[in-house]
């Protein structure tokens, strides 16, 4: 039954390919969000922008977004002055542009399955937990760099690829999960093709505790359709992701669980992310 709705589900283009997702923290590297709201802007300068974001190898996604913001860039670098240099090195070129910006970190993200897909709960399955610095050599970037855009690759094709034996790709495997450098193995999906929006929420939280994280945190499990529950340091200190039919869909899960941890949930502001002209999976470029 779950092979035939994934047979299904690549035949419609929903499920793009199977990919895995490393670990950035865990390669040393930390995750910043630039949120920049635009002004006198048109189609050519948007482009211009976006020209300039997809050719620094340190930008690893950019989501084009209706609602408070419009434009949103992640940043992978190894330190905070990295990051600032990178920043200030945008707005020099594009601050007339910018009406407003807000950064924030990345402190910690659990990443959902897709529960949706088969009516049910999702499985968390945590990512970037801490900051390390692991080392890998030549051989682990290349099997890295394969699997992060096709990782239903056999171990005798990677090895012919590579130049290596099935063994030696089958041990490096299993110690690059060992050390979850490789955190999950996923879909790349394109949701719109089953009428799906891709949405972020960004959420001001009140009266933090434990308690409430881990219950908010399974309440959006049980939900199925949060793909991403992300703890921030900037403005504000959560986000989600989540893949539902429309802004309305978004704003009925929103207000009922703001309802439900009215003690615990400020406000919320709901993005539509309309277009996401990059998207690497490939971060070994970043080592």
């Amino acid at each position: 039954m779950v092979e035939y709705r994934i047979n299904k589900l690549q035949e419609q283009g929903v499920i793009k390919n199977f990919v895995a997702l490393l670990d950035a923290g865990k390669l040393g590297l930390t995750v910043w969000n630039v949120y920049l709201e635009l002004q006198n802007i048109d189609s050519a300068k948007e482009k211009e922008i976006i020209s300039y974001l997809k050719e620094n190898n340190r930008v690893w996604w950019v989501g084009l977004c209706n609602g408070k913001w419009n434009l949103i860039y992640s940043i992978l670098v190894k330190d905070v002055k990295e990051f600032y240099s990178m920043v200030v090195d945008f707005n020099s070129k594009f601050g007339t542009y910018i009406l407003n910006q807000s950064l924030a970190a990345h402190v910690e993200v659990e990443i959902f399955s897709r529960g949706y897909f088969m009516d049910k709960p999702s499985v968390g399955r945590p990512w970037y937990e801490k900051l390390e610095n692991i080392p890998i050599d030549e051989i682990d970037k290349k099997i890295l760099k394969e699997l992060s855009t096709n990782a239903r690759a056999s171990t005798v094709e990677l090895a012919q690829k590579l130049d290596l034996t099935p063994r030696v790709i089958s041990y490096r495997i299993k110690e690059l999960m060992k050390s979850k450098i490789i955190s999950v193995f996923r879909l790349q999906t394109d949701v719109s093709k089953i009428g799906m929006g891709f949405y972020k929420i960004i959420i001001d939280l009140k009266n933090n505790s434990k308690e409430y994280e881990d219950s908010l945190k399974e309440y959006c499990r049980q939900l199925g359709n949060v793909v991403h529950y992300e703890k921030k340091i900037g403005p504000w200190l959560l986000e989600l992701e989540m893949e539902v039919k429309s802004f309305e869909k978004a704003n009925q899960v929103m207000k009922a669980m703001k309802e439900k941890y009215s003690d615990y949930i400020k406000r919320y502001d709901i993005l539509l992310i309309y277009d996401e002209p990059k998207g690497e999976l490939d971060i070994t470029q970043q080592l």
